[in-house]
């Protein structure tokens, strides 16, 4: 990079986080008192939105307390909600600046409201995050960033997706992006685009923000490119994307990995902060939890080592939200839960009773493997469970492994289900990407599993 180059990155790099020091004091001096700031962003959220044709069916304007709230409105999940999507006033009083398509690898297309309140909301973690990540690695000032773009979903709606992913910050800030960021051409082959582009960007790269950690191997075709200046990596790490992680880890030996928040097209749950851990975005949204039990605890009322499911409630109409994602609280930072990723609470096969969960197979894998395979992913096959991977693995000490699951063991000798198989594949991540982008998944959304109900159809089986 020329030194009149490097020169305007820094600076622009600069501007950028300055953008980002007020939601980062924020956080910090408002963290001791916040669950006051989650009751004030609950009462906004109803009072704001009222008038609602939601808020009219459940009441809003008779809701006065946190106890009140829960009786009146009921944990939904999209399906409850999706009838109020589409109309003017449904779920949200602010106005819809688009419609963001998402959707869980398993299921069918879900269009979220985005509203600018609710992109406020993701900045407020978003932004404590980039300033976070660049007072303990100021290196990162002299060097471009790339940050993983999804290829917006095909569609004749001009009302659904982003073009570009910069369009989540503000006017000002999307200038300084233009000369931070390594942005390939979305149109025509997307991957084929991002490779020449990172190829030729390679020596100017500090950062690197991706979803999947397998997602530079798929794009780069399993070629390695010399980062030499990659400092920070961030992605996926906790869950089924720990191993994947750990391998990318070895590819790059010079950067350190960041493990991502807790962020979905829906909301925002958590963001890392250096050292320390993923916390709370507590000045996002307002955020509920329910244990494994089905009680409903609040923010500060989280305890150490336990596993909850996360409730969102945000501005672009989400109300007490079921996102299925479990979390395990691992720490406290100054009384603010710091958790990590586990799974899906609604990604289980159950076709006989077996009731197979993805937390249960991550199990199995993780005692299995010394190394887990570049792919692994267990699907149902018929009358029999297959595990599609790249490598070997012993089909009878499969066997055994899901036989300790007591009503998978019961199925086999019912002879409801067959013992299971392996089927060894190629390209693995490639195919399963393939597959979700021609269901209309953004690539940001699509994240490799351990359980998947779709794998047979994937690799034709």
């Amino acid at each position: 990079m020329k030194s009149r180059m490097r020169a305007k990155v820094f600076l622009a790099n600069l501007f950028f986080i300055l953008c980002c020091f007020q939601a980062w004091l924020k956080f910090h001096f408002c963290i001791k008192n916040f669950h006051k700031y989650q009751k004030k962003i609950l009462k906004n959220i109803i009072d704001k939105n009222k008038n609602t044709k939601y808020g009219e069916k459940y009441d809003f304007s008779k809701i006065n307390d946190y106890k009140s709230w829960q009786i009146n409105v009921p944990i939904v999940d999209y399906d409850d909600i999706q009838q109020y999507v589409k109309y003017e006033n449904g779920l949200t009083s602010n106005y819809i600046k688009i419609y963001e398509p998402t959707s869980g690898s398993s299921g069918g297309q879900k269009l979220i409201p985005y509203t600018e309140e609710l992109r406020q909301e993701f900045q407020n973690g978003i932004k404590v995050w980039i300033f976070d990540l660049y007072i303990h690695n100021p290196e990162l000032l002299f060097y471009k960033s790339y940050w993983s773009i999804s290829p917006k979903t095909k569609t004749e709606n001009p009302e659904i997706g982003f073009e570009k992913d910069e369009e989540y910050f503000s006017n000002l800030e999307q200038k300084f992006l233009k000369i931070i960021m390594v942005q390939p051409d979305l149109k025509g082959d997307f991957c084929k685009n991002t490779k020449e582009k990172l190829l030729k960007e390679k020596d100017n790269i500090g950062l690197i923000s991706i979803w999947s950690p397998t997602f530079l191997e798929s794009v780069l075709n399993h070629e390695k490119i010399d980062f030499k200046n990659l400092k920070i990596l961030s992605c996926w790490a906790d869950s089924t994307s720990k191993i994947y992680a750990k391998q990318l880890c070895k590819q790059y030996p010079q950067s350190i990995i960041q493990p991502k928040g807790l962020l979905a097209t829906e909301g925002i749950t958590s963001f890392p902060l250096w050292n320390k851990g993923c916390v709370v975005s507590y000045l996002s949204h307002f955020y509920e939890f329910i244990n494994q039990n089905g009680n409903v605890f609040l923010l500060n009322e989280l305890e150490k080592e336990k596993e909850y499911t996360v409730v969102l409630t945000t501005s672009g109409g989400l109300y007490r939200y079921n996102t299925h994602d479990i979390v395990k609280v691992t720490g406290f930072y100054y009384k603010l839960p710091i958790i990590e990723f586990i799974g899906r609470d609604n990604n289980v096969l159950d076709f006989f009773g077996e009731k197979i969960s993805e937390s249960f197979v991550n199990n199995i894998f993780e005692k299995l493997f010394f190394e887990k395979p570049k792919f692994a992913v267990l699907g149902f096959n018929k009358d029999k469970y297959t595990l599609f991977i790249e490598g070997d693995c012993d089909a009878e000490l499969l066997e055994n492994a899901l036989e300790q699951n007591y009503h998978y063991k019961n199925c086999i000798e019912l002879g409801q289900l067959k013992p299971c198989t392996v089927k060894k594949i190629i390209n693995g991540n490639e195919k399963f990407q393939q597959y979700y982008l021609s269901k209309g998944i953004k690539l940001g959304d699509i994240k490799t599993k351990s359980l998947d109900r779709n794998i047979c159809d994937i690799f034709d089986v």
